[in-house]
C-alpha cells in the first residue's frame, strides 16, 4: 500500500507546529538546574485562585461528560462582556475557533489575508483547506499595515486575520486606523480579530475588536483563557461572532470539544478581575526591566503591548544557543534575524537580565 494515494496531496507542503522546547530539555542540554521557560507566552503563575477552587469542585465529577454547549462559561461571558450568549462560541483553546471559522468559509482557491510574521497558525488554516495564503509585511514599526492590508484584498479573499496586539512582535494598530479598516474592507471577507493577548494592554488607544462587534457584518473576535488567566494547560478560548457563523462552527466542533476542568476554570477565573489588573501591572513593570537591559547592551527591540519582547539580532542561531546555556529558552524564528522573549516574574527578570549580561559579555554582541 502507498500513503501517498491515501493522504491528500496538497498535506505535503505543511509543516507540524513546532512548539518550544521544554525546561526538561535545556536542563538535559545546559546542566542548568534553574531553567525558565520563556518561549510560549505563558504567563509565570498559575491559575488564579478561583480558577483552582473551582477545579478542586469539579474533579470528583470527572465520570461524567462535560457540557456539550459550554452553557455555564458562555452565561458568564455573557455578564462579563455584555454580548448576546448566541454570539458566543466557546472552543479548546482560540486556534482551534480559528481553524473551524476557517473551516466554514474556506473553499478550494479561496485566500487569506494576514499580516507577517504574525501567529503561524493563519497559513495552516489557509493550506488545511485549499486556500491560498497571502501574507502581508508588517511595517518598518513592526505593526500591521491595514493600508496594505486592504490592497491585498480581492474578489477572491474570503478570510483576513488580524492580530492585535500581534505575535510575535507585540505591536497594535488603533482604533481610528481599525475604524477606517472595517469602513472599507469588503463584505464577502470575514475579519477575524485574534486578541490572545489583549488583557496585557495598557494603552488607551488599544482599538478592542468587542466594541465593533454588532453581531451582523462578517467581524469575529477570538480570545483565550490560556495567556493572562495561565490555563494553557486547560486549552479554553472563546470567540465573538454573528449567529450564522456560531451555527456554522457548532456543526463543525467535537461534541464534547471543552473539557469540564477547562469550562469551570475558564468561568470562575472571570471572578478575579483584581488579579488580572495585578498581572497587568507586573507585566508592564518587568518589561521596563528588560528595556533598560537592552538599551544597556545595544540590543534593537520592540516596545509590547503583550506578555513578551521581540528583540533583533544578526545572529538568531547563536544568541539562541548561548541563551539556552544560560538556562534561558527564548522562542526562534529560524534564520529571521530576531528572537521573542516572554515576560516571567520579577526573579525570572533578574536572572534573564544577568544571562544577557552573560552572553553579551561572551559573544561581545547581541
Amino acid at each position: 500500500m502507498s500513503w501517498d494515494t491515501l493522504i491528500r496531496p496538497d498535506l505535503e507542503p505543511m509543516r507540524v507546529y513546532q512548539p518550544g522546547l521544554r525546561g526538561s530539555e535545556v536542563r538535559e542540554r545546559s546542566g542548568m538546574e534553574r531553567v525558565l521557560k520563556l518561549s510560549s507566552n505563558e504567563y509565570p503563575a498559575g491559575p488564579v485562585p478561583t480558577a483552582l477552587a473551582a477545579i478542586r469542585e469539579v474533579a470528583p465529577h470527572l465520570n461524567r461528560y462535560p457540557d456539550g454547549s459550554c452553557r455555564e462559561l458562555r452565561r458568564r461571558l455573557k455578564c462579563h462582556w455584555g454580548v448576546d450568549e448566541r454570539f458566543i462560541s466557546v472552543g479548546n483553546g482560540s486556534n482551534e475557533l480559528l481553524r473551524l471559522m476557517g473551516q466554514a468559509v474556506l473553499r478550494s482557491g479561496d485566500e487569506v489575508v494576514y499580516a507577517w510574521p504574525s501567529f503561524v497558525v493563519y497559513p495552516m488554516v489557509a493550506a488545511m483547506f485549499g486556500a491560498t495564503p497571502v501574507p502581508v509585511p508588517l511595517n518598518a514599526c513592526q505593526a500591521h499595515d491595514l493600508d496594505a492590508m486592504l490592497a491585498a484584498v480581492t474578489d477572491r479573499t474570503r478570510l483576513l486575520f488580524l492580530c492585535n496586539p500581534n505575535n510575535p512582535t507585540g505591536t497594535i494598530y488603533g482604533q481610528k486606523a481599525f475604524e477606517r479598516f472595517m469602513a472599507a474592507v469588503p463584505d464577502h471577507v470575514l475579519v477575524v480579530a485574534d486578541e490572545a493577548y489583549f488583557e496585557f494592554v495598557t494603552d488607551e488607544d488599544y482599538a478592542n475588536a468587542a466594541d465593533y462587534f454588532d453581531g451582523e457584518r462578517p467581524l469575529a473576535v477570538a480570545r483565550t483563557f490560556s495567556k493572562i488567566y495561565s490555563l494553557a494547560g486547560l486549552r479554553v478560548g472563546y470567540a465573538f461572532m454573528p449567529a450564522p457563523l456560531a451555527l456554522a462552527v457548532d456543526k463543525l466542533r467535537e461534541p464534547f470539544n471543552v473539557n469540564s476542568v477547562a469550562q469551570i476554570a475558564a468561568a470562575y477565573s472571570l471572578d478575579d478581575q483584581d488579579e488580572v489588573l495585578r498581572r497587568r501591572e507586573e507585566n508592564q513593570e518587568q518589561k521596563t526591566y528588560l528595556y533598560a537591559c537592552f538599551d544597556r547592551l545595544g540590543v534593537r527591540y520592540v516596545e509590547s503591548h503583550a506578555n513578551f519582547v521581540y528583540f533583533m539580532t544578526e545572529r538568531p542561531v547563536e544568541v539562541f544557543e548561548a541563551l539556552l546555556a544560560e538556562g534561558v529558552i527564548a522562542r526562534d524564528f529560524g534564520n529571521a534575524p530576531a528572537l521573542r522573549l516572554g515576560v516571567g516574574t520579577p526573579e525570572d527578570t533578574a536572572l534573564t537580565i544577568a544571562a544577557f549580561e552573560k552572553v553579551a559579555a561572551r559573544l561581545g554582541s547581541i
